[in-house]
Protein backbone atom coordinates (compact mmCIF):
# COMPACT_ATOMS: atom_id res chain seq x y z
CA UNK A 1 0.00 0.00 0.00
CA UNK A 2 1.28 3.32 -1.33
CA UNK A 3 1.45 6.53 1.02
CA UNK A 4 -1.32 8.41 -0.53
CA UNK A 5 -3.23 4.84 -0.11
CA UNK A 6 -2.88 4.67 3.74
CA UNK A 7 -3.72 8.26 4.02
CA UNK A 8 -6.63 7.89 1.81
CA UNK A 9 -7.41 5.02 4.14
CA UNK A 10 -7.10 6.49 7.55
CA UNK A 11 -8.95 9.40 6.20
CA UNK A 12 -11.77 7.42 5.14
CA UNK A 13 -12.28 5.30 8.50
CA UNK A 14 -11.99 8.96 10.53
CA UNK A 15 -14.91 9.99 8.35
CA UNK A 16 -16.47 6.60 9.19
CA UNK A 17 -15.84 6.88 12.73
CA UNK A 18 -17.18 10.68 12.78
CA UNK A 19 -20.11 9.55 10.98
CA UNK A 20 -20.87 6.87 13.23
CA UNK A 21 -20.25 9.51 15.92
CA UNK A 22 -22.79 11.70 14.90
CA UNK A 23 -25.20 9.09 14.24
CA UNK A 24 -25.04 8.22 18.01
CA UNK A 25 -25.46 11.76 19.14
CA UNK A 26 -28.46 12.11 16.59
CA UNK A 27 -30.39 9.37 16.05
CA UNK A 28 -33.57 11.56 15.32
CA UNK A 29 -32.08 12.11 11.60
CA UNK A 30 -30.36 8.78 11.43
CA UNK A 31 -32.87 7.05 8.23
CA UNK A 32 -32.58 9.69 6.40
CA UNK A 33 -28.68 10.17 6.77
CA UNK A 34 -27.80 7.10 6.91
CA UNK A 35 -30.04 6.28 3.52
CA UNK A 36 -28.51 9.36 1.58
CA UNK A 37 -24.74 8.56 2.59
CA UNK A 38 -24.99 5.11 2.13
CA UNK A 39 -27.05 5.09 -1.51
CA UNK A 40 -24.06 7.73 -2.18
CA UNK A 41 -21.13 5.66 -1.53
CA UNK A 42 -23.05 2.52 -2.92
CA UNK A 43 -23.25 4.02 -5.81
CA UNK A 44 -20.18 5.97 -6.37
CA UNK A 45 -18.64 2.20 -5.78
CA UNK A 46 -20.15 0.70 -8.22
CA UNK A 47 -19.41 3.51 -10.56
CA UNK A 48 -15.40 3.16 -9.65
CA UNK A 49 -15.52 -0.57 -10.16
CA UNK A 50 -17.06 -0.07 -13.89
CA UNK A 51 -14.92 2.57 -14.75
CA UNK A 52 -12.17 0.28 -13.72
CA UNK A 53 -13.24 -2.47 -15.43
CA UNK A 54 -13.79 -0.35 -18.66
CA UNK A 55 -10.21 0.92 -18.68
CA UNK A 56 -8.09 -2.13 -17.20
CA UNK A 57 -9.64 -5.11 -15.67
CA UNK A 58 -11.41 -6.20 -19.24
CA UNK A 59 -8.30 -7.20 -20.37
CA UNK A 60 -7.62 -9.03 -17.12
CA UNK A 61 -8.01 -12.68 -15.52
CA UNK A 62 -11.52 -12.28 -13.71
CA UNK A 63 -11.97 -8.91 -15.14
CA UNK A 64 -15.70 -9.86 -15.22
CA UNK A 65 -16.08 -9.57 -11.43
CA UNK A 66 -15.10 -6.31 -11.44
CA UNK A 67 -18.42 -5.90 -14.20
CA UNK A 68 -20.79 -7.92 -11.98
CA UNK A 69 -19.53 -6.28 -8.64
CA UNK A 70 -19.78 -2.68 -10.14
CA UNK A 71 -23.35 -3.80 -11.63
CA UNK A 72 -24.47 -4.96 -8.34
CA UNK A 73 -23.05 -2.11 -5.84
CA UNK A 74 -24.83 0.54 -8.45
CA UNK A 75 -28.33 -1.03 -7.83
CA UNK A 76 -27.75 -1.62 -4.27
CA UNK A 77 -27.39 2.05 -4.33
CA UNK A 78 -30.46 3.39 -6.87
CA UNK A 79 -32.52 1.11 -4.83
CA UNK A 80 -31.60 1.93 -1.95
CA UNK A 81 -32.42 5.88 -2.89
CA UNK A 82 -36.20 4.28 -4.04
CA UNK A 83 -36.73 2.87 -0.42
CA UNK A 84 -36.41 6.70 1.38
CA UNK A 85 -40.27 6.77 1.18
CA UNK A 86 -40.78 3.72 2.98
CA UNK A 87 -40.47 2.72 6.56
CA UNK A 88 -38.02 3.57 8.41
CA UNK A 89 -37.67 0.23 9.80
CA UNK A 90 -37.84 -1.52 6.04
CA UNK A 91 -35.04 1.11 5.42
CA UNK A 92 -33.20 0.62 7.94
CA UNK A 93 -33.62 -3.55 7.34
CA UNK A 94 -32.25 -3.12 3.66
CA UNK A 95 -29.13 -1.23 5.21
CA UNK A 96 -28.40 -3.66 7.55
CA UNK A 97 -28.64 -6.73 5.31
CA UNK A 98 -26.29 -4.94 3.06
CA UNK A 99 -23.90 -4.28 5.83
CA UNK A 100 -24.21 -8.00 6.79
CA UNK A 101 -23.22 -9.06 3.41
CA UNK A 102 -19.93 -6.96 3.28
CA UNK A 103 -19.08 -9.06 6.78
CA UNK A 104 -19.48 -12.17 5.42
CA UNK A 105 -17.99 -10.70 2.00
CA UNK A 106 -14.85 -10.00 4.29
CA UNK A 107 -15.13 -13.49 6.11
CA UNK A 108 -14.85 -15.45 2.81
CA UNK A 109 -11.80 -12.82 1.38
CA UNK A 110 -10.06 -13.92 5.00
CA UNK A 111 -10.85 -17.39 4.58
CA UNK A 112 -9.28 -17.07 1.10
CA UNK A 113 -6.31 -15.12 2.59
CA UNK A 114 -6.04 -17.68 5.16
CA UNK A 115 -6.13 -20.53 2.51
CA UNK A 116 -3.35 -18.60 0.30
CA UNK A 117 -0.88 -18.82 3.68
CA UNK A 118 -0.65 -14.68 3.49
CA UNK A 119 -0.23 -13.23 7.32
CA UNK A 120 -2.96 -10.47 6.55
CA UNK A 121 -6.14 -12.62 6.70
CA UNK A 122 -7.18 -11.96 10.56
CA UNK A 123 -8.00 -8.17 10.63
CA UNK A 124 -9.92 -9.20 7.84
CA UNK A 125 -11.70 -11.73 9.56
CA UNK A 126 -11.96 -9.80 12.36
CA UNK A 127 -13.47 -6.77 10.43
CA UNK A 128 -15.98 -9.25 8.54
CA UNK A 129 -16.88 -11.16 11.67
CA UNK A 130 -17.22 -7.97 13.76
CA UNK A 131 -19.89 -6.45 10.72
CA UNK A 132 -21.81 -9.64 10.23
CA UNK A 133 -22.33 -9.74 14.36
CA UNK A 134 -23.53 -6.22 14.48
CA UNK A 135 -25.75 -6.24 11.47
CA UNK A 136 -27.21 -9.64 11.93
CA UNK A 137 -27.38 -8.09 15.83
CA UNK A 138 -29.21 -5.14 14.45
CA UNK A 139 -31.70 -7.28 12.03
CA UNK A 140 -32.79 -9.04 15.12
CA UNK A 141 -33.34 -5.85 17.28
CA UNK A 142 -35.17 -4.43 14.17
CA UNK A 143 -37.55 -7.25 13.38
CA UNK A 144 -38.29 -8.21 17.34
CA UNK A 145 -39.31 -4.29 17.97
CA UNK A 146 -40.16 -1.07 16.72
CA UNK A 147 -37.79 0.91 18.01
CA UNK A 148 -35.57 2.11 15.12
CA UNK A 149 -33.66 4.15 17.36
CA UNK A 150 -31.68 0.95 18.53
CA UNK A 151 -31.14 0.15 15.35
CA UNK A 152 -29.46 2.79 14.81
CA UNK A 153 -27.51 2.65 17.67
CA UNK A 154 -26.27 -0.48 16.45
CA UNK A 155 -25.31 0.56 12.96
CA UNK A 156 -23.76 3.88 14.26
CA UNK A 157 -21.50 1.13 16.32
CA UNK A 158 -20.95 -0.84 13.80
CA UNK A 159 -20.10 2.02 11.49
CA UNK A 160 -17.41 3.29 14.36
CA UNK A 161 -15.93 -0.30 14.23
CA UNK A 162 -15.41 -0.35 10.50
CA UNK A 163 -13.92 2.70 10.95
CA UNK A 164 -11.46 1.76 13.47
CA UNK A 165 -10.28 -1.24 11.54
CA UNK A 166 -10.05 0.84 8.37
CA UNK A 167 -7.86 3.22 10.17
CA UNK A 168 -5.92 0.24 11.76
CA UNK A 169 -5.38 -0.77 8.52
CA UNK A 170 -3.85 2.08 6.86
CA UNK A 171 -0.80 1.38 9.25
CA UNK A 172 -0.42 -2.10 8.50
CA UNK A 173 3.15 -3.24 7.11
CA UNK A 174 2.44 -4.78 3.45
CA UNK A 175 4.21 -7.87 2.04
CA UNK A 176 6.22 -6.46 -0.57
CA UNK A 177 7.16 -9.34 -3.08
CA UNK A 178 10.54 -9.70 -4.80
CA UNK A 179 10.58 -11.42 -7.91
CA UNK A 180 14.81 -12.76 -8.48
Amino acid sequence: MSKIQRFNSFVGGLFTVLFGVVLFLAPYIGTDLITFVMSCSLILLGVGKLLFYATMSRHMVGGKYSLFYGLILTDLGVVAFTIKNYSPMVVMIYLLVIHSFYGATDIMVALQAKRAKSRSWRIKLLTGIGNLALGISAIVFGLTGEDVFTVIYIYALGMAYTGIMRMANAFRRTAVPYIQ
